[in-house]
């Protein structure tokens, strides 16, 4: 699945495409285990051969999932959109990407593009398992072509967090106008989509007089309880959104001086030495408090350079946005920062500083 809200993620390295690594968590191990016991368990193979056929069928789905998620990250460059990583772990995969700059048809695209992938790769396979016949390495070529139509196909399901969960909301986005109302609506038929898949493989069979086996009932309540976490969490995060839509940018922004490292603290005498400081470039670097300037003696701020008080702030402090936008990217750099106060830009333009403060007026004002 795409994922385009996660910036952070722990897993091994085990390349890097066009320099996006790629990743396998290690919460996928389990997966692997889970899947090589299952197979090992239901096969007529000898010794450790069943264990092996076992490990291929896992491999079979990490190559899968990999083709998958790469289809992902390649449409959203293609897009323009800059991606974080690839990874693979227990709950599948994930495609981590940044969303600024995405619009609901390159969200569709995005969504789409794996399982297109995953149904060519089924195709190839399948020929590939046609050429070789009968035999160990036929029967994992096979699994290859089921498992990819298996996966494409459960990953078009109408809802959040898969897929076609994403085609919906964009699908909502693109009518209304409203990332927020998409995510909420893809997140509520996420729901609905996990509750069926409950009453289609474990309902269904008890209620016709089957007794489903004890690791298809655990392998089941572990994907829903992944897709019911992923819908809840894409519902919540709509919710938000629509409450920072309920402010903008130039309600909660505050002007201050923009100086140079060598400017004197004087020149942000009006502030009482609040000020925002560039680096060579122009970006913002660095932030100037009052209670820092207070260290210094009033009658030696004319000859002060504001760098001597000055905090190197970190990358993420700044918020690309404009004066007209809701609240999103500077509460997004807010959290990513961990501060209390950021810096928001409109075009390279310094625009001035955001609290968390200004920012919970705002929201609880309107």
């Amino acid at each position: 699945m795409a994922a385009p809200s996660e910036t952070t993620s722990r897993g091994f390295v085990i390349a890097r495409v066009g320099g996006v690594p790629v990743q396998i968590g290690a919460s996928w191990l389990l997966l692997a285990a889970f899947i090589t016991f299952i197979v090992a368990s239901g096969s007529s193979e000898p010794g450790v051969r069943k264990y092996l056929l076992g490990l291929g069928y896992a491999v079979a789905l990490l190559v899968s999932v990999l083709v998958h998620e790469g289809a992902h990250a390649a449409t959203a460059r293609f897009a323009g959109l800059p991606v974080h990583r690839v990874v693979a772990d227990l709950w599948g995969g994930h495609t981590a990407y940044d969303p600024r700059l995405s619009t609901p048809g390159k969200a569709a695209l995005i969504a789409v593009a794996g399982p297109v992938a995953n149904f060519a790769l089924a195709a190839v396979a399948w020929v590939v398992s046609v050429a070789l016949g009968d035999g160990t390495a036929g029967e994992l070529v096979f699994v290859m072509a089921f498992v990819n139509v298996l996966l494409g196909g459960f990953n078009l399901l109408p809802g959040l967090p898969l897929d076609g969960g994403q085609l919906v909301d964009a699908l909502v986005w693109r009518i209304t106008g409203r990332r927020e109302k998409g995510l909420i609506a893809a997140g509520w038929t996420g729901r609905l989509v996990t509750v069926g898949v409950i009453l289609w493989f474990v309902v269904r069979p008890l209620l016709s007089g089957d007794e489903p086996a004890l690791t298809s009932i655990i392998w089941m309540a572990l994907i829903a309880m992944f897709m019911w976490q992923g819908a809840t969490a894409a519902i919540r995060t709509g919710q938000a959104r629509e409450m920072l839509g309920r402010g903008t940018v130039a309600q909660v922004v505050q002007p201050v001086p923009v100086l140079r490292p060598h400017d004197v603290l004087e020149a942000a005498a009006a502030t009482g030495g609040c000020a925002v400081v560039v680096d060579g470039a122009g970006r913002p670097a660095a932030l100037s408090l009052p209670e820092d300037a207070a260290g210094v003696p009033r009658e030696r701020w004319s000859t002060t350079p504001v760098s001597a008080v000055a905090r190197v702030q970190p990358e993420t402090w700044v918020a690309q946005t404009q004066r007209g936008d809701d609240l999103t990217a500077v509460v997004t750099a807010i959290q990513e920062t961990q501060s209390s106060v950021v810096v928001a830009v409109e075009e390279g333009r310094v625009l001035g500083l955001v609290t968390v403060e200004a920012v919970n007026r705002a929201i609880g004002a309107n």
